[in-house]
């Protein structure tokens, strides 16, 4: 396991009224600043005035290193901010200077983002600065209305492919694949399966919200997701609030399955956005919320 990812540190067991010292990995945390670069559109009137470019702090989140990238471009489609990896002009770490770097715990821990001309970016929704953290993702955007807002694309309409008997069992699949949770015993994870049941990513953080951007990102950067032929399903380790269900309907997936609970927002969500969402998935029963119309047809029907 990488170093950048985990940590070896001491620890002290009690045990059976034993105890033990010996060492153990724990999972890395590091902040992640990512700054929006884009063009902003001249005024209606002075069609004559240039195209001004504009740069803004856009989010500083807690994650675990690693997979930064698709982590924002995951983060910037579930927001509304882009929709296509073509509206990306460039994407790397930022180049700080003397003064900048006291603040940023490493270099790789600033990132920069350039959008093309055609992207429109909201202004009003980049004014404040957007502290967010590993536990709770971008607050402040938790309504539907704002949902509604950001354009999510249409909810794919393939009906009766979702089989019953084998999704119980993906959660299990996801977590033979996580080396991360192996090693820490401290991570999230997100991972992407087709009709198939077929497991095609696979990503860890420390932040359940982290691992469904950079899952959303990989996908993006593989043009898996927003595609008409394909029955896809996003599987997650944790509960569902409504920021997950939100990144989930901004990336165009249809199904949603989580190992824990549902929040309420979370089904309003769902249901108004045709998500199939399914908690508590075990490999012999799972609650199914909203959506059974992707559901293959029960033997006992």
């Amino acid at each position: 396991m990488p170093e950048l990812l985990s940590h070896k540190t001491n620890k002290i067991t009690y045990a059976h009224g034993q105890r033990q010292v010996s060492h153990d990995q724990v999972i890395a945390e590091q902040p992640l600043q990512i700054r929006l670069s884009f063009y902003e559109q001249p005024a209606i009137s002075d069609p004559k005035m240039l195209t001004q470019s504009s740069s803004r702090i856009f989010s500083i989140t807690m994650r675990t290193p690693g997979d930064d990238e698709q982590l924002i471009l995951g983060l910037l489609l579930s927001e509304g901010i882009i929709s296509h990896i073509d509206d990306i002009e460039s994407i790397a770490i930022e180049q700080l200077d003397s003064s900048q770097q006291s603040s940023i715990v490493n270099k790789e821990n600033s990132w920069e983002v350039k959008l093309t001309k055609k992207v429109k970016v909201n202004l009003s929704s980049l004014e404040r600065y957007q502290l967010t953290y590993s536990s709770c993702g971008l607050c402040g955007t938790t309504s539907l209305k704002a949902l509604e807002l950001k354009s999510p694309p249409q909810s794919p309409a393939a009906a009766h492919w979702l089989n019953a008997t084998s999704l119980g069992h993906w959660p299990n699949m996801m977590r033979d694949q996580q080396q991360l949770f192996e090693t820490t015993g401290g991570c999230h994870a997100a991972a992407l399966f087709n009709e198939q049941g077929k497991l095609l990513l696979i990503k860890e953080d420390i932040g359940r919200h982290n691992a469904v951007d950079k899952l959303l990102g990989a996908c993006l950067q593989k043009q898996l997701i927003q595609r008409a032929d394909t029955q896809l399903a996003m599987v997650i380790s944790s509960r569902v609030s409504f920021e997950i269900v939100q990144k989930t309907v901004m990336a165009g997936i249809g199904v949603l399955i989580a190992v824990g609970a549902v929040s309420n927002l979370a089904i309003l969500a769902a249901k108004r956005f045709d998500l199939t969402l399914i908690g508590f998935t075990t490999c012999e029963s799972f609650n199914l919320y909203h959506g059974e119309w992707r559901m293959l047809p029960s033997s006992k029907d």
